[in-house]
């Protein structure tokens, strides 16, 4: 059993199919293979690149995830990356956002890929972190791969919800993702979508995080920081359930060049380092019992799915290592008094 990464990029349509073709897509679907290729985690081995007539009807699609997911194992990354047209139709039973492929046409919902089909050859996978990343439109409304969302309650194995699993998606609040290239991105990055090329740029480049892998939390706000300074839209993120930080790739920046490594002090600072690489120094934070309630009390507050979320994991932990009735009564004491968000 291994890792393996499956990258469709259906960039070719038929003339009457009313879909136009990006030669952005085709180029960034390369891009990833590149990148996986020459990554120490990854390797030539581990990934399949679909383009053209191998992307071209939704069961070469499918049969190619399917192989992916049947040979990764319980210690495995299961890695998708999808793009090209995204379109969603409300009128289609489920409401679920439909993937293009190479024989798709624009008004014929029946000739797209479901992605409720991915979701469940990726759901029923064995491997431990399971990742999407959608480049396309109406990626937001993708709906979360671990289950969970009241506003979008899967059926069957599609609902189940696993510890380990991310949708990262090129939009977040807007439903249309740029296609032309990013003209800031050096050669030969700016040939491909303006998400794709920034989250390449990351890849081949790094950060200056100090740990030598990226988790997707890492990967996410190193490319949220590229876009932002680029003016594109911010990418999102839909419940990153992965919170053994399993790693997704190399991080490929000097060390030299990298930040040194920081404990946060503040309850605000734990947060935002919680945020985007969970367990990360969590050892550190677990011999606090007063901070992990502070954390805790204040996250429980907040309204937002992230924040409770990460709220309910570590007082799940804080159950479970807190142990001595005065310990556990010094972190409880303090989530109580934690302030109304």
């Amino acid at each position: 059993m291994a890792s393996r990464a499956l990258v469709i990029g259906p960039g070719e349509y038929a003339e009457d199919s009313g879909l136009p073709g990006h030669p952005t897509i085709r180029a960034s679907a390369l891009m990833y293979g590149h990148a996986l290729s020459g990554d120490a985690m990854w390797g030539p081995e581990s990934y399949r690149v679909l383009v053209g007539e191998q992307a071209r009807t939704a069961d070469d699609v499918m049969r190619a995830l399917q192989g992916a997911a049947d040979a990764t194992g319980p210690e495995d990354v299961l890695l998708v990356v999808y793009v090209g047209h995204g379109q969603y139709w409300s009128d289609v039973p489920g409401g679920q956002v439909h993937l293009a492929v190479g024989s798709s046409y624009k008004d014929k919902p029946w000739t797209w890929l479901s992605s409720w089909y991915l979701y469940r050859a990726m759901r029923k996978a064995k491997a431990r972190l399971k990742v999407l990343i959608a480049d396309c439109c109406y990626s937001n409304m993708l709906p979360i791969l671990s289950g969970g969302d009241e506003a979008m309650v899967l059926p069957g194995v599609l609902g189940r919800r696993d510890e380990g699993s991310c949708v990262f998606t090129a939009v977040r609040n807007v439903r249309a993702a740029d296609a032309e290239g990013c003209s800031s991105l050096p050669a030969p990055l700016d040939r491909c979508t303006p998400f794709s090329g920034h989250l390449l740029r990351v890849l081949q480049g790094g950060t200056k995080d100090h740990k030598d892998r990226l988790t997707i939390g890492l990967l996410r706000e190193a490319v949220r920081r590229e876009m932002e300074g680029c003016a594109h839209q911010v990418p999102g993120m839909l419940l990153n359930d992965a919170r053994d930080g399993t790693p997704l790739f190399t991080n490929r920046m000097e060390r030299r060049l990298r930040d040194q490594s920081q404990v946060p002090v503040s309850a605000e600072d734990w947060i935002r380092h919680l945020m985007i690489d969970q367990d990360y120094l969590l050892d550190v934070l677990f011999g606090d019992e007063r901070m992990v309630g502070d954390i805790v009390g204040t996250l429980s507050r907040r309204p937002d799915d992230a924040s409770q979320s990460l709220a309910r994991h570590l007082d799940e932990k804080a159950n479970t290592r807190f142990q001595e009735p005065e310990t556990f009564a010094r972190y409880w004491n303090r989530v109580e008094r934690a302030p109304r968000a």
